[in-house]
C-alpha cells in the first residue's frame, strides 16, 4: 500500500515544471524490481483529473485485475481477483508548496524532485507529457512507469474515475 501512497504523492508533484492538463488518460507500465533482483510487471490505465481536486483512478489489467482511486485524501483498492474491496485515508497531506520548490529539471526532457527523502525521475516526451517515472519506493523497491497512448484533455466521465464494486465483495478499512 505504499507503494499506492507514494505514487499518488508523486502525481501531486508534478504540477512543478511538467506542463499537465486538467485531465488526461494513458495506458501504462510498471515494474517493480525487489533488492534480491526479482521484477514483477504490471499493465493498466490510468486517469487523472483535476478540477476542484486531483483525482485518480489506476485501472491495473495484469497479472490482477484491480482498481486503484484515489483522491488524495482517501485511497479504495478493489481486488477483483480477492473479490474484496479496502479503504485506507491518506495519512500525510502533500506538502505540493514544498515538493515544486525542489523540483529540478536536469535534462530538457527530465526533471528530478525529491521529496520526504524520495528521489524521483521524471521524464517527458517531446511534447512536453509525461512519459516515464522512476523511483525507489519505502521499501526499497525500484519501481518505474512507463506511459503510452497519452491524452491530455480529452473528455472525461466523472464516472469514470470511481471505483466500483460488486457488493458481495468484502470491504476492509485501513
Amino acid at each position: 500500500m505504499k507503494l499506492l501512497f507514494t505514487l499518488s504523492a508523486l502525481f501531486f508533484t508534478l504540477h512543478a515544471n511538467i506542463t499537465l492538463p486538467q485531465n488526461f488518460k494513458s495506458n501504462f507500465k510498471q515494474t517493480i524490481t525487489n533488492e534480491k533482483g526479482n521484477v514483477i510487471e504490471y499493465n493498466g490505465s490510468v486517469l487523472f483529473q483535476n478540477q476542484n481536486r486531483s483525482l485518480f483512478k489506476w485501472s491495473y489489467t495484469y497479472p490482477t485485475k484491480k482498481e486503484v482511486c484515489t483522491d488524495g485524501i482517501q485511497l479504495i483498492v478493489v481486488d477483483h481477483d480477492l473479490e474484496q474491496v479496502s479503504n485506507y485515508l491518506v495519512n500525510e497531506g502533500i506538502n505540493l508548496e514544498a515538493v515544486l520548490n525542489v523540483a529540478e529539471k536536469i535534462t530538457t526532457k527530465d526533471y528530478k524532485a525529491t521529496y520526504k527523502e524520495v528521489e524521483y525521475l521524471i521524464s517527458v516526451d517531446a511534447k512536453n507529457q509525461l512519459s516515464k517515472i522512476v523511483y525507489v519506493d519505502n521499501l526499497d523497491n525500484g519501481v518505474k512507469i512507463l506511459f503510452n497512448n497519452i491524452k491530455y484533455n480529452s473528455s472525461l466521465d466523472m464516472k469514470l474515475l470511481e471505483c466500483n464494486a460488486p457488493q458481495e465483495y468484502d470491504i476492509i478499512e485501513g
